[in-house]
This record gives structure tokens, sequence and C-alpha cells, in this order.
């Protein structure tokens, strides 16, 4: 399959995922009826995932495997690439969808400022409080063309909770 052909199905996959993450929370957890449904949020949280998260998860996880020598064991690989994501990748990447995704619902700048304030912590700790068992799994036993979507699958649990904490 050609490059842009993966670029757009994973885009789409992760747009799906998390358009239906935000969907859950709406219907699930805020308690919204049909009526109530805010469509545009959805598909705006579904947008981020096809030109932001998509591109970015499958760009990191690419240069996470071409650094890991292949030589270790598939679990000391896992370990290594998980910790340097939870460590370096995940709080300037939670940081970049604490800010687009209120800026994508057109909030003005000084109330997003203060959702950061407010919010960024607590998303860091909850990330950490599910991610690193995920993704030493996807890192360690999951196939590289595979490890997005997984995620995805992962974050649909994380992604309600995102939607909600960042769309309050």
């Amino acid at each position: 399959m050609s490059g842009l052909k993966v670029f757009l199905k994973e885009g789409f996959n992760v747009a799906a995922v998390m358009g239906l993450g935000d969907v859950i929370a709406q219907f699930g957890v805020e308690k919204k009826s049909l009526d109530e449904w805010d469509a545009g949020r959805t598909l705006r949280f579904g947008a981020l995932g096809m030109v932001f998260v998509g591109p970015v998860l499958r760009r990191f996880y690419g240069f996470l495997e071409s650094r890991v020598p292949k030589t270790y064991t598939p679990i000391r690989r896992g370990a290594i690439k998980m910790l340097v994501d939870q460590g370096l990748f995940v709080p300037p990447f939670a940081l970049a969808m604490s800010f687009l995704v209120p800026l994508v619902n057109g909030e003005p700048m000084d109330k997003i400022r203060q959702r950061i304030i407010d919010t960024y912590p607590t998303i860091l700790v909850r990330n950490y409080m599910l991610w690193p068992a995920a993704q030493m799994i996807n890192f360690s036993f999951v196939p590289l063309g595979y490890q997005v979507i997984y995620v995805q699958c992962v974050a649909l649990v994380w992604n309600c909770y995102l939607s909600i904490v960042l769309n309050k």
C-alpha cells in the first residue's frame, strides 16, 4: 500500500475512533439526548485524530522502531519504547491536545490557558494510570503497522475522558 493510502487509512481509523470516543462521552457519560448531541464537537474531535493524532503517532512510533535496537528482546524493546513514549513524548503531546481541543471548539485564548492550568496536571496523572501498561503491550507485542490502531482502541476510554475534560 502506498504511503498516502496508509496515511489516509490510518487517519480515517483514528478519526473514527476519536469521534466514537466523543459520542460515547456525550451519550454514555454526559447523558445527552439525541437532540442535545453536539455533532460538530464530535466531528472536530475526530478531525483532530485525522490531521494531528494519527500522523503524529505514526511518525513517532516509526521513529521509536528505527531507534531501539532490534537485537533486544521484545520485552526490553517494549520497555525502552514505553519509557521514551511516556517520559518524553506524552507531556508535550498531552499539552498540545489540551490546547488544540478547545481551540478547534472556538474557545478564547485566555480560557484555553486557564483550562490548561486547571486540567493538564490531572490529565498527565491519569495518563500514567492507563498508558504505561497499554504501551508496554503495544510496543512489545503489536506489529508496527497495527500500533496506532491498537492505541486508538485502548484510547476509546481515554478519548471519552479527554473529551469530557477538554470540552467542559
